[in-house]
């Protein structure tokens, strides 16, 4: 009888121990992770307007939520631009409706004069729906997102943005979120940005995010790409089996507002050196080749 009193004292203290790990859950001690409504795991497209310089920035990351609420995402960059799950795109145009180009981050493409190259997000909802994320840039600076998701909305997270060190700049910036698209399989062609003359067409293939593809350019040649899709970004690589010498990375934006079914912004990194190759345009340390419908 002892040694049944024993264990029902035992079970009874495990019992209680776990309900009480369970009320003390929640992201930032919110609360249980029963009061969370809000759910943010899986591809962003958060668009920053308002920023320091007035161009609009897009953080692309594929957010990793838990039952308590805790997000993170892992990224970083190399001298040839984004890698991981978070990237920063720089949208150039009048409006986003109308973007002629795009810059992407690269190693040491902050105005801190150090860079680790982490591009990390870690943050949580708390109950009910209150959102604060912390973007690591480059480890010197960190920009703060705090907003309010709505899944059922739409855009589904709306916000502010305040940044800690000199490349934010005075005062806040408005972020929107909304749910990145798949970049759709499908063929797209459009004309070289540094000669109307040169067509480039190429057949895209989208497979859960993993990229492939094969095209031709009527002045370098046939290539392939190989890439992945984080938001409404990619990174990949292009190799030309005549041309080799302007095989190398590149990055795309999908923008589904440019033009009838959708645009692709694509450029190469131009990373430490001083000009673009072939004539292309420089927009801040990036070299666009084509804008593809």
């Amino acid at each position: 009888m002892k040694l049944l009193g024993f264990r029902l004292s035992v079970r009874l203290l495990v019992l209680a121990v776990s309900l009480g790990l369970v009320a003390c859950g929640g992201y930032g001690g919110g609360g249980g992770y029963s009061s969370i409504n809000g759910y943010m795991t899986g591809p962003w497209d958060f668009t920053v307007t308002n920023a320091k310089g007035h161009v609009p920035v897009v953080i692309e990351a594929y957010l990793n939520q838990d039952h308590h609420g805790n997000i993170s995402a892992t990224g970083s960059v190399t001298a040839n631009g984004p890698a991981g799950s978070v990237s920063d795109v720089f949208i150039w145009g009048p409006s986003l409706s109308a973007a002629y180009a795009i810059s992407v981050d690269y190693l040491g493409f902050t105005c801190s004069g150090t860079d680790t190259g982490d591009r990390s997000i870690t943050g949580g909802v708390k109950s009910p729906n209150q959102v604060t994320l912390k973007q690591n840039v480059g480890g010197t600076e960190v920009a703060t997102i705090t907003g309010t998701i709505n899944n059922s909305a739409y855009p589904p997270f709306t916000g502010t943005l305040t940044s800690s060190g000199a490349c934010g700049g005075p005062g806040t910036a408005t972020v929107i979120g909304q749910y990145a698209v798949n970049i759709p399989t499908a063929n797209y062609a459009g004309t070289s940005a540094a000669d109307n003359t040169e067509n480039i067409a190429m057949a895209l293939t989208n497979t859960n995010g993993s990229l492939t593809g094969s095209g031709s350019d009527s002045k370098l040649g046939n290539f392939t790409l190989t890439g992945n899709q984080v938001g409404n970004a990619f990174s990949g690589t292009v190799t030309y089996a005549s041309s080799p010498g302007n095989s190398g990375p590149v990055f795309g934006y999908y923008d589904r507002q440019l033009g009838a079914g959708g645009s692709i912004l694509l450029v190469s990194p131009l990373g430490a050196n001083t000009s673009c190759p072939n004539g292309e345009p420089n927009y801040n340390t990036s070299c666009l080749i084509a804008i593809l419908h």
